[in-house]
């Protein structure tokens, strides 16, 4: 047994083999690495609010489209319902980047109101102040531990004072850790919902707004709320508008313990709480698990590779007695020390890339936090299986090699073609899907981007003016934003397409109609450029156009001349506007109404639009030194365009981590090839001598070489195709605006892995070839 524990001969061996030792390391250290900060990534989605205590009482309130629902509803339910224990309506995220001075500073903080219950359905940490007692006063308030160092610096926070407006001043009598693992977003300021009115003026009356206040019951144990979900339906049809006009035909209670990976169907309110991406959980568990597979099988191709000279090694121990149990035990704890030594350097490499990956994931990565004892064995059985998985193929055929085959040099031959092929032509398989799933991803985004949304989207920078003190700075602002050269035009509004303007549902003639409200100035109109299909040519101030799509909602003629606005005033119809595209194209089409104010002072602008000329990030960085010496704030205006293209950042994100998972396949598969195409042209030496010397000429053994590694990437480039076929059609699948999978993208997969291939083995195939001969057969 100390025989098999003795390492001196295998570090001796790797030390002579560096090439070969610094692939396997770089393969198993880096695949390892994104296994440590995947797993990292994905116990911490699979852990949103799990160490809640009553998390399995706790449910969400839903309409089965939007997760909220409306203020005060949950009261409702708490004083119908003797199933219910407590009730907490949240409201987070509506009010982000609100406006509150620090002296004579002015600072953006993202406000959260909650019933004071809040923290007995969630389990987040206090520095300081008590969990009982945080919210006990209607001015108290919590704050988080990053905004009380942004906001008091070195100074205790505690009893100290934050004035939101001149209605609300609040006291600081608590701070909580920043929010992780929860539905809950992070917030700088948590506060009393009874404040709603000084922040939200009346926009929470008669249940409105809803949808963007999510609601949280906390049944009785023993009960059963959610078997109530029909009667409580059927209840809300009777006050609740949404449920009476029909905009909303159920209701659901979402367990909290699914909340975060809950998908509903057909929404397009207002998302409110953290939400987590299944299918990305899936897709980086998928590839991280591809690349450490390929990283194991790029370790036994090349410990095949090298079986010759290990044999020698090992036959030697066999005629000193040594069995092949014993060299068996030797060879797969070898795999595993190496598999070891890798985990060791890939944890390094996952703590220098750990805020890399955390940008690029939008997620703090805390390697830290998976440092327990469970992860420990856990680890420890990872490296094991690994190691077993990697060594046990070459484990096999070195412990079963006969020495007499080892000393004639027959092994070599024997086993070097066995295994060769086989992992070639899985390495090119692997790496052709993946660059095939790269370039597809990257061609649907482009498609989604620059897909025609009805309106111009270019040259356009959206200013938000609701974070301005009131409507007359918007005015002023506007006209200092006309005076710069690079400044074609500017133009107020209340909303975009884009941001989705004002939602109004109502009731239309007996039908539920639910329509997105534009209001804006002419240069508004002409900067975004509506195309008016009919103009009735309307007199006064304000004119209201329709969309096609609200026209045929209304069902009016095409030479209507009124409608009833808001289902009540009958409006004169300035005329019907070409529908255009809310938020990107993948919303579902809805009727718009496109307000036309000609005097700006008819507006509460929320928008201020500035059509740019010449080169449009200089004229992005005059304009944002304009705003912030107005304004003193920081500038946060984007481009239309801009908005539109970050809308994707998820499919974005994918792309990117499946693009990285390809580079480094690609990478591994290059020094594998590499490296098996040396020892496999090593070990032909003697036929290329052969060949040579009967009349071969340097340019055929050179093609004959390279052909029989560019056959093995054909073969896989023909399994590939269906597997590329049947994944990436069932990804594209999930969009209604999509591209075809065309032909050229297996052939530009193929064709790259084909002179990657083609160069990695050529040097190599060159060198052989024109090698002399005499050399290679005294070699032999």
């Amino acid at each position: 047994m100390n025989n098999v524990l003795n390492f001196k001969s295998f570090f001796n061996f790797l030390g002579r083999n560096k090439g070969y030792t610094a692939i396997d390391l770089f393969g198993l250290s880096v695949s390892l690495m994104f296994v440590i900060l995947i797993a990292t990534y994905v116990v911490g989605e699979l852990s949103t609010d799990r160490n809640n205590e009553n998390a399995d009482r706790i449910y969400a309130v839903s309409n089965g489209q939007d997760i909220g629902s409306a203020y005060q509803i949950g009261y409702r339910l708490e004083e119908r319902y003797p199933e219910i224990e407590k009730v907490c309506h949240v409201l987070c995220r509506i009010f982000d980047n609100t406006l509150i001075q620090r002296g004579n500073e002015t600072l953006t903080a993202n406000l959260m109101l909650a019933d004071t219950t809040f923290f007995d359905f969630f389990n987040i940490p206090l520095i300081q102040g008590n969990r009982e007692q945080a919210l006990a006063a209607r001015n108290y308030a919590v704050i988080s531990e990053s905004f009380a160092n942004k906001f008091f610096g070195k100074e205790d926070p505690m009893g100290k004072t934050i004035r939101i407006n001149d209605e609300l001043t609040l006291v600081v009598n608590g701070v909580m850790e920043n929010i992780r693992h929860s539905v809950i977003p992070d917030q700088d300021i948590l506060f009393r919902v009874e404040n709603i009115k000084a922040v939200g003026q009346n926009m929470f009356d008669d249940y409105n707004s809803a949808g963007v206040v999510n609601i949280f019951v906390m049944e009785r144990k023993g009960t059963d709320i959610a078997s109530k979900s029909e009667e409580v339906r059927d209840w809300f049809n009777t006050f609740f508008w949404i449920y009476e006009r029909g905009f909303s035909t159920e209701v659901v209670f979402i367990p909290l313990n699914k909340l975060y990976f809950w998908e509903p169907e057909g929404s397009f309110g207002a998302v409110t709480i953290e939400k987590g991406d299944w299918k990305f959980v899936v897709i980086l568990l998928s590839v991280g698990l591809l690349i450490l597979l390929f990283a194991v099988i790029n370790y036994i191709n090349l410990t095949v590779a090298q079986t010759g000279f290990r044999a020698k090694e090992m036959a030697t121990r066999r005629l000193l007695g040594s069995s092949r149990k014993e060299l068996f035990t030797r060879l797969i704890m070898e795999s595993t020390l190496l598999t070891a030594i890798s985990f060791v350097v890939g944890l390094f490499l996952a703590f220098f890339f750990a805020s890399y990956a955390g940008d690029l994931l939008q997620k703090k990565i805390e390697i830290t936090e998976m440092i327990t004892p469970v992860n420990g064995i856990i680890v420890i059985c990872l490296i094991v299986l690994v190691g077993f998985i990697a060594g046990l193929l070459p484990a096999i055929v070195i412990s079963n090699a006969k020495p007499i085959e080892v000393v004639r040099g027959t092994f070599r031959k024997q086993t070097k073609m066995v295994f060769s092929k086989f992992f070639i032509i899985f390495q090119n398989l692997i790496t052709i899907c993946l660059v095939a799933a790269s370039l597809t991803m990257f061609l649907q985004i482009r498609y989604l981007i620059n897909a025609p949304l009805g309106y111009n989207t270019v040259n356009v920078l959206d200013i938000y003016a609701r974070e301005l003190p009131d409507q007359k700075s918007s005015y002023t602002l506007a006209n200092e934003l006309e005076q710069l050269a690079c400044v074609s035009r500017v133009g107020l509004a209340e909303g975009t397409p884009f941001t989705m303007g004002m939602n109004f549902s109502g009731r239309y003639d007996n039908k539920s109609i639910s329509s997105q409200e534009f209001r804006g100035d002419q240069t508004y109109f002409d900067i975004l450029g509506f195309k008016i299909l009919r103009d009735n040519h309307v007199a006064g101030s304000v004119k209201y156009y329709l969309s096609e799509e609200f026209m045929k909602a209304l069902e009016l003629p095409e030479d209507a001349a009124s409608f009833k606005h808001r289902a009540a005033f009958d409006t004169p119809l300035a005329g019907i506007v070409q529908d255009f595209q809310m938020n990107n194209i993948l919303m579902q089409k809805l009727p718009g109404l496109v307000i036309l104010c000609s005097n700006r002072e008819d507006m509460n602008p929320r928008n201020i639009i500035v059509e740019v000329k010449g080169d449009p990030y200089a004229a992005r960085k005059e304009i944002e030194a304009v705003y912030e010496k107005y304004t003193g704030m920081e500038f946060t205006g984007m481009f239309i365009n801009e908005q539109v293209e970050r809308s994707f950042a998820a499919q974005q994100r994918t792309l990117k981590i499946v693009s990285i998972f390809a580079m480094i396949a690609i990478l591994i598969s290059l020094l594998g090839l590499l490296a098996m195409s040396t020892y496999f042209i090593q070990q032909r030496s003697s036929e290329i001598a052969v060949r040579k010397v009967f009349g071969s000429t340097n340019a055929q053994v050179l093609v004959r070489l390279v052909k029989a590694f560019l056959t093995y990437v054909a073969i896989a480039f023909i399994i590939a195709i269906p597997i590329i076929w049947y994944f990436m059609n069932g990804w594209l699948s999930d969009y209604s605006y999509r591209i075809e999978l065309s032909p050229w993208i297996y052939a530009a997969a193929g064709l790259f892995c084909l002179f990657i291939s083609f160069f990695t083995v050529l040097v190599q195939s060159y060198q052989a070839a024109t090698s002399n001969p005499v050399n290679n057969i005294k070699d032999n």
